[in-house]
């Protein structure tokens, strides 16, 4: 990217950053689907390290070596920091007020449905211990295996 990373990103690598892994309430067909600010150039099936808690009303991912499902949104280059100003807005990233954060935005190593890197992207991941807030881990039935929500 001809930008440096937004503040709050973690990005050490000179592969650009194309896009935002989504997990949740972003996906298609989920609550949140509509609230993109622009269409996707493409959205692949797509997987990432984690480890996923879920409740009723979304998940939380947080560090771990589960396979976590969900989908990549890839974005022209001039649109993606638009993209994340809307997104940071809803995952309540970079609170200006000095309140905590909920999420945090990363850049994360993406991968394709057959095991192949897609890329990096962008994902939020909880701030905090997601079991202190309601959430419960969701396990896969093999360690290191798939996970997703809901």
């Amino acid at each position: 990217m001809s930008e440096p990373p937004m503040p709050g990103t973690r990005h050490n690598s000179d592969q650009p950053v194309d896009g935002v892994f989504v997990y949740g309430t972003l996906k298609r067909g989920q609550c949140r689907s509509a609230m993109w600010p622009h269409p996707p150039l493409s959205i692949e099936s797509a997987w990432v390290r984690g480890k996923l808690f879920g409740r009723s009303d979304y998940p939380a991912m947080r560090a771990g070596e589960d396979q976590v499902r969900g989908e990549h949104w890839r974005f022209p280059e001039r649109i993606l920091p638009k993209v994340l100003v809307t997104l940071d807005e809803i995952e309540g990233t970079l609170q200006p007020s000095g309140e905590p954060d909920l999420y945090h935005r990363i850049v994360v190593d993406v991968f394709r449905d057959d095991g192949s890197l897609a890329g990096k992207a962008y994902a939020y991941v909880y701030a905090s211990d997601p079991l202190q807030d309601g959430f419960h881990p969701i396990n896969p039935i093999r360690p290191g295996g798939e996970v997703r929500w809901p």
